[in-house]
């Protein structure tokens, strides 16, 4: 029997063993813009909208996306370009952290593209307000 680590099919890195550790889902996301950073159970995210942004209106220097996230405490609403790319991540737990960038320097082209985060504050008894239209600060 050979102990020579092999690799799977699957798998880009080399395995000998018969249980695979995973890194942990985070347990919060974090939002962070130029002035702050605010933190939200992943858990509790209740709903997210993707859509249009309302004020965008063909006008290529406003962001075209906007992806709203609801949680028990806050409506977070993000606006940007190719939102829909979070889409996949954000349901399967694996978005840890986002960051505003009001310019496009390093970033990949073949990634989303966040430019704004706005957060709102719900009251305990509008913790399930829809997100058809959300406030900015």
């Amino acid at each position: 029997m050979s102990h020579k680590k092999k690799l799977h099919p699957f798998s880009h890195k080399p395995f000998s063993g018969s249980v695979e550790l995973i890194p942990p889902a985070p347990l919060f996301i974090e939002f962070i813009d130029a002035e702050r950073l605010w933190g939200f159970p992943a858990n509790q995210l209740s709903e997210f909208v993707l859509e249009d942004h309302p004020e965008h209106q063909g006008k290529k220097t406003l962001p075209p996306h906007q992806l709203t996230l609801i949680f028990p405490a806050a409506r977070v609403v993000l606006c940007g370009w190719r939102l829909e790319l979070m889409v996949g991540s954000l349901v399967s737990g694996r978005i840890a952290r986002v960051h505003a960038e009001k310019l496009l320097g390093p970033l990949v082209i073949e990634e989303a593209w966040v430019s704004e985060i706005h957060v709102q504050r719900l009251e305990r008894e509008n913790a399930t307000a829809t997100a058809e239209t959300p406030t900015k600060p």
